[in-house]
């Protein structure tokens, strides 16, 4: 496919302010069988800085920091591909036309071709900005032709929430059979907007564009995921669109400084001017009487002020951003960094949650086993995830590095 996806998610929002419990993922590229992954820290784990109350429920502690480790093309980030997809799918599927094929693919043996994907997310969030959070299930199948993988269509989609604990519909379908909860406003499956709705797209990215106001609301609380990666690509972001960002945000930039002050020795300051080609970047370093530019800084630099306004705008908000591989370029100490930044009330106030790839095994001994999850797949086999603290008789030990280094977690290279 040379496909490349033109929408970027939404840099800055005010529709964050929510955290994932679950994710489960059935017959989605690399996975085949139905994976489910639960975030919810156990009762008897301690009460650590790296934990926090969930929302919605303050009997249930989630993760700030969730990472995927595994061996190369073992499905770390089809993890990730599937929560992205499925959060595009529910805000941007009307105006895809035809660009939805390439968000979803079954796993690539006969058998699972003419089989549904399916994916679930739970998440808490506010069905207003003056309600109570809940947790909300967002559930979606995609079809699949045996005989022609291009073409999808949705067999069941539903948004359900659990104000008081018990789950309701907000809305279900089932193909082209629609059912509306009271809360949703909209009368019934004769309304029209219901349908205007067509079999390769949702109801709440069709619903808003015909201006239902839940469904707007809805498409922009989904839609406020920050992330590096659409379906199967990495978001390609030139050097001006990320400086753009800088330059219409003075807090970011002023933050971005601060931070590159403490973590990129002798560098001062990066200040960005207009030219011919659009905006430009320039760095003061301590010592140098000229300014260097921004392809004359080193790769990590260049990777932190690319990635830094997701997580920024994340901590900002309450929300929730997905890197993938997470750890190229950027030297292994800069790392616990960031994490811990997720971890410190003053940095996190809102409860942001950071989830990433990584090959670096050395990032274990910076995460509790609650936050590392697994994935294998074995030669001519689909992926398989699984959490650390699954794993029978893992205790709370200093080095998760070493055990995973000594094969005791799994999850790595068979070589030869």
């Amino acid at each position: 496919m040379n496909f490349v996806f033109n929408v970027d998610f939404n840099i800055k929002s005010a529709y964050n302010k929510k955290m994932l419990y679950k994710i489960i993922i059935e017959n989605f590229f690399s996975i085949a069988d139905r994976q489910e992954l639960t975030f919810e820290v156990p009762a008897n784990a301690p009460d650590l800085a790296c934990f926090k109350l969930s929302r919605s429920n303050q009997k249930t502690r989630l993760p700030v920091v969730v990472g995927f480790f595994g061996s190369n093309a073992s499905g770390k980030s089809t993890i990730m591909r599937a929560v992205v997809s499925a959060a595009i799918f529910a805000c941007h599927s009307f105006d895809w036309v035809g660009q939805v094929n390439n968000l979803f693919q079954p796993y690539r043996q006969k058998d699972w071709w003419g089989k549904p994907t399916k994916i679930t997310i739970e998440f808490d969030s506010q069905l207003s900005d003056s309600d109570p959070s809940a947790i909300f299930r967002y559930e979606l199948h995609i079809g699949h032709q045996a005989n022609d993988l291009g073409n999808k269509v949705v067999l069941y989609e539903a948004l359900s929430y659990a104000p008081k604990g018990k789950f309701r519909h907000l809305f279900e379908r089932e193909d082209q059979q629609f059912h509306f909860g009271r809360e949703f406003d909209i009368p019934g499956a004769n309304d029209p907007r219901a349908q205007s709705i067509r079999p390769n797209a949702s109801v709440i990215s069709t619903l808003a564009k015909l201006n239902h106001p839940l469904s707007s609301y809805l498409s922009k609380v989904i839609g406020a995921l920050q992330t590096n990666i659409i379906g199967v690509y990495k978001i390609q972001q030139n050097v001006n669109q990320f400086l753009s960002i800088y330059v219409n945000d003075k807090n970011c930039l002023d933050r971005l400084n601060k931070e590159l002050r403490r973590l990129d020795i002798g560098l001062e300051s990066m200040t960005i001017e207009q030219g011919s080609q659009g905006p430009f970047a320039k760095f003061q370093h301590a010592g140098l009487d000229g300014f260097i530019y921004f392809d004359e800084e080193s790769a990590g630099t260049k990777r932190f002020i690319e990635i830094f306004p997701r997580i920024h705008y994340a901590l900002e908000t309450g929300g929730i951003v997905m890197i993938d591989e997470i750890d190229t370029d950027l030297h292994p100490l800069l790392l616990p960094e960031l994490f811990r930044w997720f971890c410190d009330p003053e940095h996190n106030a809102r409860g942001a949650q950071l989830f990433f790839t990584a090959h670096n095994p050395g990032l274990l001994d910076d995460l509790e086993k609650e936050q590392v999850f697994l994935t294998e797949k074995p030669s001519g086999q689909a992926t398989h995830v699984y959490g650390a603290r699954d794993i029978k008789g893992l205790r709370r030990e200093p080095s998760l590095m070493r055990k995973y280094l000594a094969g005791e977690l799994g999850a790595i290279p068979r070589i030869g």
